[in-house]
């Protein structure tokens, strides 16, 4: 199944992230793509605070590399940033694989991990409709990507 969403701003990929967070349950994967500025982080912070009713601010993992919080289900949604990470090593010590499997993880550069990240993920590539704009405020395509049945009903936006 693919989905490609265009002239999306900011307000959009919160809408985009808050019908996503309709898909979160164990197991399933959100790796998200996308260059510097592309509105990685809005969109995680929408399924995020949406799905675990969340009303305060929710810090980036940038700099502590992932951060969970309880959903009202048994378990949890982690929050990935690989961006400061240089190897697959340094990814598993963070205990990323049981993750994959018992909890609901959105990713944000996923591909130092492409080898360990399951099947049936949902990839969401972020481009800017004008590839030399890097504001938030700018338009953007983007490409949703999975093999994963439970995404069988998501219309986009």
């Amino acid at each position: 199944m693919e989905w490609t969403l265009y002239s999306l701003d900011e307000d959009s990929l919160i809408e985009l992230g808050c019908k996503l967070s309709d898909y979160v349950k164990a197991g399933v994967v959100f790796c998200v793509n996308g260059k510097l500025g592309a509105g990685k982080t809005t969109l995680a912070r929408a399924i995020i605070r949406k799905s675990c009713n969340i009303h305060t601010d929710i810090p980036s993992p940038t700099f502590n590399l992932v951060q969970s919080y309880e959903t009202s289900y048994d378990f949890e949604l982690w929050h990935l940033d690989l961006y400061r990470l240089g190897s697959l090593k340094e990814v598993l010590e963070l205990g990323i694989e049981e993750a994959l499997i018992e909890h609901c993880c959105i990713i944000e550069w996923p591909d130092l991990i492409e080898q360990i990240i399951p099947s049936h993920s949902v990839h969401i590539q972020l481009d800017f409709q004008d590839k030399n704009s890097s504001s938030l405020s700018d338009q953007r395509i983007i490409n949703i990507k999975t093999s994963n049945p439970i995404m069988a009903n998501f219309n986009g936006l």
